[in-house]
């Protein structure tokens, strides 16, 4: 037998409220455990454990703040969560401390705080505890069906996607509609679907009954006209909540000092963004795309951020993501002339990006045939750059600078963070205008 190799993981940049935990790292043959230990309380709990052989993971979340009344006692009823084929790491955080990596969207990863859902998503535990009391487990599986077994509910994973991304349309609604709203949509999407008898449709009545309708992706043309003007009242009350809150997390985020690939995560997550930025009906074609480049020791692909094609021409636009910090010129001018020279880093991820561009059309016929989805096209490709703050432009002299070089730029647009920012606050206060109009 092999011996078992244990590893203290650091956790001491993640505060004072956790801090008398240590994280312990076990690895034996093919099986990864991460305990959490108190030893001044004797107290130790298995939170995650990776069977690769079996490509198994276990999460078993804890109330791990020092100062709570259920101080490692169990979040949930619900004590574990199984997930099956995916392909989960535990590594560092950008943050600070460790995270489980690979688990579907809407967990959390910071092993530290105890690992479960993100709380916007407690309403799907809350409403499975409702209809089955007897649930100890959740097993997320990418090959089996949606079904009940004595304590454990079995999800597809594409279902649980579905049912958290229902979850995300409905959560800015008025509390009480969007919680029958979401037990409905939660209900009939896990023990209707497995006992129609058992479990039939919950009905709600009026209003509740629209958002529901739409949750559901019923047949639209069964929505009446009443319904469709409580439709329309209750869509632009939500877009503006929504866009508000999105708002707010794209202001806090680019506050912050992430690495390239944490802004390039909350583009990936948030979508809508990059469509509105690049001013165009642009849906998401691929993410981290390969676009050519590759020489015959297979090296120098080239990979945007992101490939999106255009909904009603299929032509592809290319975007790339950099930090906030970003600097965008040199920090002294050219020759004493009141010229300021582009960054390297800005001048790199343009030539980037026109290398993205010419690989795209020069390789589309070759990439074309090994797709998928084969409704692409690379006329011309255009490109985003997203980059830097404007912010950070101290004189008239910069600013002049900056606007003369990326102006004259051809089919490829500079955008700055603080620039986005302020596109997002100018829409959303139009929107909200509009509203305010309409109610008066």
């Amino acid at each position: 037998m092999k011996d078992i190799l244990k590893e203290i993981l650091d956790t001491s940049n993640l505060g004072n409220q956790t801090n008398d935990n240590k994280l312990v790292l076990e690895k034996k043959d093919n099986t990864i455990e991460c305990k959490i230990i108190n030893e001044s309380k004797n107290l130790s709990h298995i939170i995650v454990e990776i069977n690769k052989k079996n490509n198994v993971t276990i999460i078993r979340p804890i109330n791990t703040i020092i100062e709570s009344y259920y101080y490692f006692e169990p979040k949930y009823d619900i004590k574990e969560f199984i997930f099956e084929d995916l392909e989960i790491e535990i590594d560092e955080l950008d943050s600070g401390g460790y995270g489980v990596y690979g688990l579907p969207e809407g967990f959390t990863k910071t092993i530290a705080y105890g690992l479960g859902l993100e709380k916007k998503y407690k309403i799907l535990l809350n409403t499975i505890q409702k209809y089955c009391k007897d649930c100890q487990k959740i097993r997320i599986s990418e090959g089996n069906k949606t079904s009940l077994n004595s304590n454990e509910l079995i999800i597809n994973h594409s279902d649980f996607d579905k049912i958290r991304r229902g979850l995300d349309r409905n959560q800015e609604l008025f509390y009480r509609e969007g919680q029958i709203a979401k037990e409905s949509f939660i209900h009939d999407n896990i023990f209707t679907y497995i006992d129609s008898e058992k479990f039939p449709n919950l009905k709600i009545p009026s209003r509740k009954d629209v958002i529901y309708k739409v949750l559901r992706n019923t047949d639209y043309s069964k929505i009446t006209n009443g319904d469709k003007n409580t439709l329309s009242q209750l869509k632009d009350t939500t877009d503006l909540s929504y866009l508000t809150v999105l708002m707010n997390e794209f202001e806090e985020k680019i506050k912050g000092n992430h690495q390239e690939s944490a802004y390039q995560l909350f583009f990936e997550q948030n979508p809508l963004l990059l469509t509105f930025f690049s001013g165009s009906p642009f849906v998401t074609f691929k993410n981290q795309a390969y676009v050519g480049g590759k020489s015959f020791d297979n090296s120098n692909g080239q990979y945007p951020d992101f490939l999106h094609k255009n909904k009603l021409t299929n032509n592809t636009f290319i975007i790339e993501i950099k930090t906030p910090t970003t600097s965008l010129l040199d920090k002294t001018p050219y020759r004493n002339t009141g010229v300021y020279n582009p960054s390297k880093n800005l001048s790199g991820s343009i030539t980037q990006l026109l290398t993205q561009k010419y690989q795209l059309e020069t390789d589309i016929s070759n990439l074309i045939k090994n797709a998928e989805d084969r409704n692409i096209e690379a006329y011309n490709v255009q490109s985003l750059l997203i980059i830097g703050n404007l912010s950070t432009l101290k004189s008239k002299d910069m600013i002049r600078s900056f606007e003369l070089f990326r102006n004259n730029q051809s089919n490829l647009r500079i955008m700055t963070y603080d620039e986005c920012l302020e596109l997002l606050k100018t829409f959303t206060s139009l929107l909200s205008k509009n509203i305010d109009i309409v109610e008066d």
